[in-house]
């Protein structure tokens, strides 16, 4: 996709930050109400199932659910996880208040709270189980050590990166044009939106998320030009400019524009790419230019259509 690395507006649900807690406890005589009924879940402890409240603090991870991918998701697909929680005593006798999934404030002493810990296989799925499983309940000794456990945790925790969504998108549907955007970016070790250049094709961030579920979209993604002749276009504008170059996104965004709104074919633009003078590349990618695809355009449309005209000259 030209911009996956946007985040683009879903229609999410905003289960806990800081706002939510101040629009959903508004103060009576100065006070902030507590839940009637605190948000509650049911869990499996010790092999027995029992309802719990998930608590958490200021400090928290937001949480947000996804709702239209939530209605297309396989729960029976998730891989297995355990959800840790911490024994709840050693918040309220350090004055860090909880609150429940609704953004509540939760009493102490509330039977049956425990707080979340926070890891990134789990921070969403607490509040959309039906039942959590492999539940684990953690006597810390203090609130620095279970922030010293969720930290130590969450230190090499990370999601997919942009590739990788793109490999597993490709591997869950079977794909070939989203595998071929894969293999190019991973060949050339290049961001997936300078892939799609090459490729000529757009991957929108939403059809990607439902593809990754194993979902085929509506319209499959189309290659421009299949990935033969957009590696040899690479190859070829890392010997003309650099391979730096090739890399970012100025001059095979020029030569789309060229060959889509100016008529050019492929021919004519490798062999401007394969002609044009040492000297004129470098004005191109001067560093005082205020504009860099402006330049690199200018200097290319001008070798192109003296090229043109020598040929036409040559045929008379």
């Amino acid at each position: 996709m030209k911009n996956l690395e946007q985040v683009e507006t879903l229609n999410s649900q905003v289960l806990i930050n800081e706002a939510s807690m101040a629009s959903s406890n508004q103060p009576v005589n100065g006070t902030p109400q507590d839940a009637p009924n605190p948000s509650k879940v049911k869990a499996i402890i010790n092999g027995k199932t029992v309802e719990i409240t998930p608590a958490y603090t200021r400090y928290s991870m937001q949480q947000k659910v996804n709702e239209n991918l939530l209605k297309i998701a396989n729960p029976e697909l998730r891989l297995p996880v355990i959800f840790n929680f911490a024994k709840p005593d050693i918040f309220w006798n350090e004055g860090i208040d909880l609150f429940d999934s609704e953004g509540y404030p939760i009493s102490p002493n509330t039977p049956n709270t425990y707080v979340f810990c926070d890891t990134a296989d789990t921070f969403w799925r607490v509040s959309i189980e039906k039942c959590l499983d492999n539940v684990i309940i953690h006597d810390f000794a203090s609130v620095e050590e279970y922030a010293k456990a969720v930290g130590n945790t969450m230190l090499y925790s990370r999601g997919l990166n942009n590739v990788e969504k793109i490999g597993y998108a490709a591997l869950a549907t079977g794909d070939q044009a989203t595998k071929a955007v894969y293999d190019f970016a991973k060949t050339n070790n290049v961001p997936i939106s300078i892939a799609q250049l090459y490729l000529d094709v757009t991957l929108k961030p939403t059809t990607v998320q439902t593809m990754l579920l194993g979902k085929k979209p509506e319209l499959s993604p189309v290659l421009g030009r299949q990935p033969e002749e957009a590696q040899t276009l690479y190859e070829q504008m890392a010997r003309t400019f650099t391979k730096g170059s090739a890399k970012k996104r100025y001059a095979i965004r020029v030569v789309n524009s060229l060959m889509k709104t100016q008529g050019y074919n492929m021919a004519s633009i490798m062999d401007c790419l394969q002609e044009i003078p040492a000297h004129q590349v470098a004005m191109a990618e001067l560093e005082g230019c205020d504009t860099k695809e402006a330049c690199i355009a200018g200097v290319l449309t001008t070798w192109l259509v003296k090229r043109q005209r020598t040929e036409t000259k040559q045929v008379a």
